[in-house]
């Protein structure tokens, strides 16, 4: 829905990972905003979905429950050509707020020919059953309206220490933003529900002068998956690699040496060792099922 691309929007730089697809967030990323007399920590979190049955999908629902325990303001995010869902007014009822103040940021607006489109939004979000302090039409792409929602969000804060240094952003480490980057491009390249089923496992992450040399590997259940990856004669996974590498070189500024490879390790989206080892937190292995054994 955007929460992503907002996140970066405001931050003027790339910390989170982008995609057409739902679901592409797996686990909360933090940035800073460091305004004159404030300080801003957004956290982005997984979206909130229909729980699946394994221990990644539970662990990331959970940590967007999680988060709106800690917040002194949230933002639920819609897509204004979808407006308000059924689905949308479940969730907003269940937010874990506890008082803190809600806002509705209704995202690609500019998108709509026609702004009374938005009419039956307003008044959808008047009868879900909670309160906004503020509906904000915007385009976290375009950037139409996100100042103004900023605005509004650091007038809610109340007062309290700085928490980060000026020149801090995020807590993600390189060698985890660079993961994420390697499956930001499997999700732009690979069609259909693929995506969903790869991790990638950070293997070697060294710099040498200007030079990074980062080895990862894409991890899968199914040998039938591996085949799709690397594609014929190796051009799908060349093709992914290349996008990563230029994305990194940019992100980072230095020359990127990049080799990608493809593991089959069954079931280990339900593995807190392999989750542990691809950079998610530790509060997964909280939780029930799985085993810390994996195939290779």
């Amino acid at each position: 829905m955007g929460k992503s691309t907002f996140l970066n929007r405001v931050l003027g730089q790339k910390i989170a990972i982008v995609s057409h697809k739902p679901q592409t967030t797996r686990t909360r990323i933090l940035g800073v905003l460091h305004r004159p007399g404030a300080q801003l920590v957004f956290l982005d979190t997984p979206g909130i979905h229909k729980t699946g049955k394994n221990r990644l999908n539970k662990a990331m629902v959970g940590a967007a429950f999680e988060a709106c325990r800690e917040v002194d303001a949230a933002v639920y995010f819609v897509d204004a050509q979808q407006g308000i869902t059924p689905g949308d007014v479940e969730i907003l009822q269940k937010l874990p707020l506890g008082g803190a103040p809600l806002y509705l940021a209704v995202n690609k607006a500019d998108l709509l020919a026609d702004k009374a489109a938005l009419l039956p939004i307003l008044d959808a979000a008047s009868k879900c059953g909670v309160t906004f302090s503020e509906i904000a039409p915007i385009s976290a792409l375009e950037g139409d309206n996100v100042t103004r929602l900023v605005d509004l969000l650091a007038d809610a804060m109340p007062e309290g220490p700085q928490y980060f240094p000026d020149d801090q952003v995020t807590d993600q480490p390189e060698r985890f933003i660079a993961g994420e980057i390697v499956r930001e491009k499997l999700f732009t390249h690979l069609k259909q529900e693929l995506p969903y089923s790869v991790g990638v496992e950070v293997e070697s992450f060294k710099e040498e002068g200007r030079v990074l040399h980062f080895h990862a590997a894409i991890v899968t259940a199914r040998d039938t998956q591996k085949r799709i990856i690397i594609g014929a004669g190796g051009a799908m996974i060349k093709k992914i690699g290349t996008a990563a590498r230029f994305e990194l070189e940019k992100l980072l500024g230095c020359q990127v040496m990049l080799k990608l490879f493809v593991k089959v390790k069954k079931d280990w989206f339900d593995n807190p060792r392999l989750l542990r080892e691809m950079g998610y937190p530790d509060e997964l292995s909280d939780l029930g099922g799985g085993s810390d054994d994996a195939a290779s």
